[in-house]
């Protein structure tokens, strides 16, 4: 936490704002391989998704909310049930104010908590931002997968993180 943003549950008022950064990583980055804008609906089924067992939480930032930050199933398959994958959107306007770093914290502590095993994170080639958070978070380069989205009419590469807890 920090003097200048609060860190909280995610709840539904929330979602009109997150979709909103959200998109705008839609249009402006390769953080995300969606090339629309998806809908409300969209995104109240992915809210939906997030319960105690995968967590939603928000920064908050003078009363508005300036990124999030989750963990969702890695896959379906009951083997991997004890690993989670990581998102966490920070909205550009907030960026380098160290929120970030706060949510991906807060998020393993929770799976911690919450008897996970691994963190997983697909990170986009050219977001080298994402990269550097993760490497200062303990995270560690797993692979890397050339040519492997399709956005702003380039090949990106993406790169696996790994964070054993």
């Amino acid at each position: 936490m920090s003097d200048s943003f609060l860190l909280r549950e995610a709840t539904r008022d929330d979602l009109l704002v997150m979709l909103e950064n959200y998109n705008d990583a839609v249009l402006t980055s390769a953080a995300t391989f969606d090339l629309v804008p998806i809908d409300i609906g969209t995104r109240k089924k992915w809210s939906d998704e997030h319960d105690i067992h995968y967590p939603l939480v928000t920064a908050e930032s003078h009363g508005v909310v300036a990124g999030y930050c989750c963990i969702s199933p890695f896959s379906k398959k009951t083997g991997y049930s004890k690993t989670v994958e990581l998102s966490v959107y920070v909205h550009r306007r907030y960026r380098e104010q160290g929120i970030g770093t706060a949510l991906v914290k807060d998020m393993i502590m929770r799976a911690r908590r919450l008897g996970y095993h691994a963190i997983v994170s697909s990170i986009s080639g050219s977001n080298y931002e994402s990269e550097k958070l993760h490497r200062k978070l303990g995270f560690e380069l797993r692979g890397y997968m050339k040519h492997l989205g399709y956005k702003f009419g380039e090949w990106q590469d993406v790169a696996l993180y790994e964070l054993i807890l």
